[in-house]
């Protein structure tokens, strides 16, 4: 057992020492700068500032009730990978949430809300090897594109096309995603959180 899993198994034993105070508090404030560069990278047009703070909640009492002590790596680097994963796919699917919401006012067919925006498997089950993924070449170029894009404003701005033109495309994304199995849409969505993560990644803060 590395220093690191000894100081993590004695912190877990007790949150209450002044160890392990300060180590939640330092995995604290970094789950809130990757909430908050999620947010202001991807959604900042779709989830409250409120809505972000429960996301970095939700996501500290994953890793005090039991995410940590699923942790099996041996580095602090391996660490705060571990606590940045889970951290994404907190907020995206809180954001999938939200979206499905939209949906559903907006008055969009509920399948292609649920073909888009599919849940995503726990963050500590998901493996990350991504099967093939079942669209055109086409399709997949345009979704990676809009997600570096970030808007569908900022796509029809770098790509000089009308902003009606790129939401008619999503749709019929959607619709073709709404015609795939269960198992190819968790495909699709497991492959568009991929694409968004690694996005934030290469950002200068990620």
């Amino acid at each position: 057992m590395t220093e690191l899993q000894q100081s993590l198994r004695g912190i877990l034993a007790n949150r209450h020492t002044p160890e392990a105070r300060a180590f939640y508090e330092k995995l604290l404030g970094y789950i809130e700068r990757r909430s908050r560069l999620i947010w202001r990278s991807c959604y900042h047009d779709l989830l409250s500032q409120a809505e972000v703070e429960e996301a970095v909640s939700d996501v500290l009492k994953r890793l005090m009730c039991g995410a940590l002590a699923r942790f099996r790596g041996e580095t602090l680097n391996e660490l705060f990978g571990f606590v940045r994963t889970i951290t994404d796919r907190c907020v995206w699917r809180l954001a999938q949430k939200k979206l499905r919401e939209r949906e559903a006012l907006e008055g969009e067919g509920r399948e292609h809300a649920e073909g888009w925006y599919g849940t995503i498997r726990h963050p500590e089950a998901l493996v990350e090897v991504i099967p093939e993924v079942p669209l055109e070449e086409p399709d997949r170029v345009f979704l990676k594109l809009l997600l570096e894009a970030e808007s569908k404003v900022e796509y029809s701005r770098r790509h000089g096309v009308s902003r009606a033109a790129v939401t008619q495309r999503v749709q019929r994304i959607r619709s073709r995603i709404a015609k795939l199995e269960p198992e190819q849409r968790r495909t699709v969505d497991a492959w568009l959180h991929q694409q968004a993560r690694e996005h934030l990644q290469r950002s200068p803060e990620g």
